[in-house]
């Protein structure tokens, strides 16, 4: 790490980081460890069609989260699958514009009509449960809540929500397989909850996804749909898809999940002392998790103040790519401001347009070590001794 006293690196100095610090760096294991089993498969044929490695990883994922739990070939797919078998066609389904676009989308693939809400005001970034209340119309079909960088929706208050309308309730928990709440593994909530395993996560199959449901005759549909819509032999009750995970990727994700813990740690750790870095800066908005909760912090979002901090996050992006700490603007623009969502361009959503056009997402990795937290922290604080300079270069 370079010394604080030298020249930043935007201005020609050293970076704090002598290689790149990118947004994700995917850890897979080592695949002599599960060559054998995935030579095996290649030899009988079985590499795909629910295959035994598919469904053994469906077994453990299932005991692992507590919940009955159907595996995907990737999270889209899944989430899409699940809103179908719900039956939303030609329903509104309410979601948070704060997220990334695969959220509406799957509404829109399974016949529905994405409608809007705001998030809290909180640092969770999660949907505001009175803002949805607000939203209900006639026509709702459902809530659609979206885990942002692995914190966790109010899911008791959407639940009660949900009951008292009578509508479904579901959760696109794409980054926050592995976060906790009250201690206990999220998994099953609602009316069915979405999760990612592609190689951007922190549980990472190189792609794949899975629903877990404690609605059996929901989770039976979405079972079907996965495979064409096929309930009784080659028989079709419903128009299905494709969504039947590869053997390679059940292998990965068996192995994944004997070291995940580890990992889970190691994550929470380096956030921990992000955190407590980030949060002595002036105009820095650094994120905390709710009471009860224990995410797996897929990234540790900062909502930057220009006035506070001296420079805005564009160049203060900038500036941090030049110490060699590649962050991201998740999730911006949001999603209602997009040219496919063009209709609700007009809709009232103020905290998600300022954590939207504010906001940067900082890298965690599994294997993230202290001194590439404590490195993060530096950036930021060389950046800010310097701000009046960078500002001033740009004017």
């Amino acid at each position: 790490m370079a010394d604080m006293d030298n020249e930043i690196a935007f201005f020609g100095g050293q970076p704090v980081f002598d290689k790149p610090m990118h947004i994700v760096r995917p850890r897979m294991p080592d695949p002599i460890i599960y060559l054998d089993k995935f030579q095996t498969a290649i030899a009988s044929g079985m590499v795909t069609n629910n295959g035994p490695w598919v469904q053994e990883f469906e077994r453990q994922l299932t005991a692992y989260l507590g919940a009955p739990t159907a595996v995907f070939s990737s999270g889209q797919t899944g989430l899409m699958a699940m809103l179908h078998a719900a039956d939303i066609v030609c329903g509104e389904v309410i979601v948070p514009s704060f997220t990334f676009s695969a959220t509406p989308h799957a509404v829109v693939w399974a016949g529905g009509l994405p409608v809007f809400a705001d998030i809290l005001d909180d640092g969770s970034y999660c949907i505001d449960p009175e803002d949805v209340e607000r939203r209900i119309t006639p026509n709702t079909r459902a809530i659609l809540g979206v885990d942002a960088y692995g914190l966790c929706c109010d899911y008791a208050a959407l639940d009660d929500i949900g009951r008292r309308h009578g509508i479904k309730v579901f959760y696109d928990s794409a980054p926050s397989f592995g976060s906790r709440v009250d201690g206990k593994l999220v998994g099953g909530h609602g009316d069915g909850q979405m999760f990612s395993f592609h190689a951007t996560k922190a549980f990472a199959t190189m792609e794949g996804g899975c629903i877990s449901s404690n609605n059996a005759e929901l989770l039976a549909r979405i079972k079907a749909l996965r495979n064409f819509g096929q309930d009784n032999g080659a028989e079709c009750s419903m128009a299905g898809l494709n969504g039947k995970m590869l053997e390679i990727c059940a292998l990965i994700g068996l192995e994944q999940l004997k070291v995940f813990e580890d990992a889970a740690r190691i994550r929470r750790n380096a956030v921990a002392r992000m955190i407590d870095g980030l949060e002595r800066l002036p105009g820095l908005s650094v994120s905390r998790a709710p009471a009860g909760q224990d995410p797996i912090w897929l990234y540790l979002p900062v909502v930057v103040d220009k006035a506070e901090f001296g420079i805005d996050r564009e160049l203060l992006s900038a500036a941090l790519e030049k110490e060699q700490l590649f962050v991201r603007k998740y999730y911006s623009p949001p999603c209602h401001h997009m040219g496919v969502y063009a209709r609700s361009r007009d809709v009232s959503l103020p905290v998600t347009e300022h954590a939207a056009y504010n906001v940067i997402a900082l890298p965690v990795y599994n294997d993230m070590t202290e001194r590439e937290a404590d490195g993060v922290v530096a950036a930021f604080t060389r950046i800010h001794a310097d701000v009046a300079r960078i500002a001033a270069s740009v004017a």
